[in-house]
């Protein structure tokens, strides 16, 4: 699915698998925001022929975190040559490969192919990939590591007015029209790092920090309007959770 003139959704839900996967089309690369499951590569890579980007490297992986339907595919695209970005909190789960057996009850299908990150944060940082700048803001809570990215699809850009915003969120929160009855779905608990107070303190963050255009999250749909009323809401929702 394209999403923007420069973004698509090349695996998740709707491809039947766990983790939503988006694809930044550059001139001469693809950038990857999140890898889906460690069986996701083919998945991954036949949207990308789809969408005629067959021909065109996989350049850079930006992770949300580290979880094992987000980064499982780390290591495949490594070793084919992309740059992978992780904030600092959440570059153990790489080196690791997931959750170790002695750290989770999920068994298995938590593990994934380890690997070295490329590019390590910790703080506020614009990445970039080509002429895009992506702007990592570390926003703690579902994982230790969890980031939000910011950017502006310049393709989109006229002589009047900017780009698109597109914000992606990772799992701290997502929509999903069939889920719940105001289709916010809040973060999993079960990692070993989940802090509650921490994902409090970053959504009533990032209610103060975006207005997005399209904001773009781990699970579920893709949300084109009203981004800051939806970060508003989902901050809501977790204040009425938590107490």
């Amino acid at each position: 699915m394209q999403v923007t003139k420069s973004v698509y959704i090349v695996s998740g839900a709707s491809y039947d698998l766990l983790g939503n996967v988006y694809a930044i089309r550059g001139e001469r690369g693809v950038a990857l925001v999140d890898s889906g499951e460690s069986v996701a590569a083919p998945v991954i890579e036949a949207s990308l022929a789809r969408w005629g980007m067959d021909g065109l490297p996989v350049t850079h992986l930006f992770l949300t975190h580290g979880h094992m339907d987000h980064a499982g595919c780390a290591a495949y695209f490594q070793k084919k040559g992309a740059k992978i970005a992780v904030q600092e909190g959440d570059a153990h789960w790489l080196r690791e490969g997931g959750f170790q057996a002695d750290r989770t009850p999920y068994g298995e299908g938590w593990i994934y192919p380890p690997c070295e990150p490329d590019i390590v944060f910790r703080e506020k940082q614009t990445l970039e990939f080509e002429e895009f700048r992506l702007k990592a803001y570390p926003l703690p809570g579902h994982t230790d590591g969890s980031t939000f990215y910011e950017m502006e699809d310049i393709r989109e850009r006229t002589e009047d007015t900017p780009g698109r915003t597109i914000l992606f969120t990772g799992d701290t929160f997502s929509f999903d029209r069939e889920r719940d009855e105001d289709h916010i779905v809040l973060c999993w608990k079960g990692s070993p790092d989940y802090d509650p107070v921490r994902v409090r303190k970053s959504l009533e963050a990032a209610c103060q920090m975006f207005s997005p255009d399209v904001i773009l999250s781990g699970h579920g749909m893709p949300l084109l309007a009203n981004g800051n009323e939806i970060i508003r809401a989902a901050a809501r929702k977790f204040l009425d959770t938590y107490r």
